[in-house]
């Protein structure tokens, strides 16, 4: 018998969420749990958010949401310690000041809804966590994952990709590495490259696939908490019962 991916036997599933931006996929979330909230039928709820940015919408989003927020400015707690933004030891410091937070809220799943930084032990085994990315991670080439990393759109253009997709994965240690949990609907490239050169078209391209991985995250969390992801005796992530060694793809 499968067992579910998460435990959601005790209630709603509790969420967390990490922000550097404008944390407009915890914002998709949240109105997703209000509109079930309003039909009856909600199991999960976002119990509160961190932000490693001050110019970021976290404060704004705690004030309307009702929800606690903790931000805590990455630059200036580097700048503090003469680190330089690079160094994985103080790294460690800060994610251990972000966990002993997030440990008040008591999350089953943080999710990293745009958040920018790579995250190290104190936060990785501390927590299970999902993240979503704008390519599609089950591509492979020799090397492992295509299109992995901070340039998986212009990556995938370079490849000739006639269509693009985000995907929502589990966190490890290993950026973008981690089991698919879902992948996008695609967006269609066009014949734009006379056009526009690489960098513009990235940026066009990233536009569109932020707004697929928005739906995903929350699609994602609402399927989480219905038991639709499991592992089977095999240790493999499945959908519905059916193994997804590349994700479940809408």
């Amino acid at each position: 018998m499968n067992k579910p991916l998460f435990d959601c036997s005790k209630g709603k599933l509790r969420i967390a969420g990490l922000i550097s931006g404008s944390g407009k996929s915890l914002i998709s979330i949240i109105e997703r749990q209000k509109e079930l909230e309003a039909d009856s039928n909600c199991n999960f709820e976002v119990v509160g958010l961190f932000s490693d940015n001050p110019n970021s919408k976290a404060e704004h989003i705690s004030k309307t949401y009702n929800i606690p927020v903790f931000v805590n400015d990455i630059k200036a707690f580097y700048l503090e310690r003469n680190k330089d933004i690079t160094d994985k030891t103080a790294r460690k410091e800060f994610d251990q000041q972000t966990a002993d937070f997030l440990k008040t809220l008591k999350p089953d799943i943080v999710i990293y809804a745009g958040y920018i930084w790579a995250t190290t032990e104190p936060l990785l085994t501390s927590f299970q966590s999902i993240n979503c990315h704008p390519a599609d991670l089950s591509v492979v080439n020799q090397d492992g994952r295509a299109y992995a990393g901070a340039h998986g759109v212009r990556d995938a253009l370079l490849a000739g990709e006639t269509t693009l997709n985000s995907s929502l994965h589990m966190v490890t240690a290993k950026i973008d590495h981690g089991p698919i949990l879902l992948i996008s609907e695609p967006v269609i490239v066009e014949d734009d490259s006379g056009e526009l050169d690489l960098k513009s078209r990235s940026i066009k391209y990233l536009r569109l696939l932020n707004e697929k991985s928005r739906k995903l995250c929350a699609l994602g969390i609402e399927k989480i908490s219905e038991n639709m992801f499991t592992t089977n005796d095999k240790g493999e992530l499945c959908y519905k019962d059916v193994a997804i060694p590349k994700g479940y793809r809408l």
